[in-house]
């Protein structure tokens, strides 16, 4: 018999592929997106893994963090130099997502760390970070021509 309310699972969303669609029209930037979402795909598969221990979780998780955080210190710079009028919502938005991250960070390094939380996370965050925080503001993020970098 069939309970009347089964428990609603929360379906944990791929990690996006890249494609040019999510260019944001700078090539250091695209490549640090192009990173974060393959590290995020090989977190999501040792998720998967019952046999990954928490040590291997939190070395996966640590190389994100770093690497999001060199993306997102360029990127800040870069958005602040071409004057993005929502570069105080876009810091919020980093910032918010760090410290996400961190927290489980901790977590995974205390032996706490509830993996589908994690994955769920991941996977929000990596498929909202390009195409709601980066994508509307790509005219900011946009290379400087050779005429105006020399200026």
């Amino acid at each position: 018999m069939q309970p009347k309310n089964p428990p609603k699972q929360h379906r944990v969303k791929a990690i996006p592929q890249w494609s040019p669609s999510l260019s944001v029209g700078h090539a250091k930037l695209d490549e640090q997106h192009i990173t974060l979402l393959e590290l995020g795909r090989d977190l999501m598969r040792l998720l998967e893994t019952d046999a990954a221990s928490n040590e291997q979780v939190h070395v996966a998780l640590e190389d994100i963090v770093r690497q999001a955080r060199l993306h997102d210190s360029l990127e800040e710079s870069i958005l602040e130099a071409n004057g993005c009028p929502t570069l105080a919502e876009h810091k919020q938005a980093h910032q918010t997502a760090r410290n996400e991250l961190t927290n489980m960070l901790s977590a995974a390094l205390r032996g706490d760390l509830v993996r589908p939380e994690l994955s769920r996370l991941i996977a929000d965050w990596m498929g909202h970070h390009i195409s709601e925080n980066d994508l509307p503001v790509k005219d900011y993020m946009k290379q400087p021509t050779k005429a105006r970098a020399a200026n």
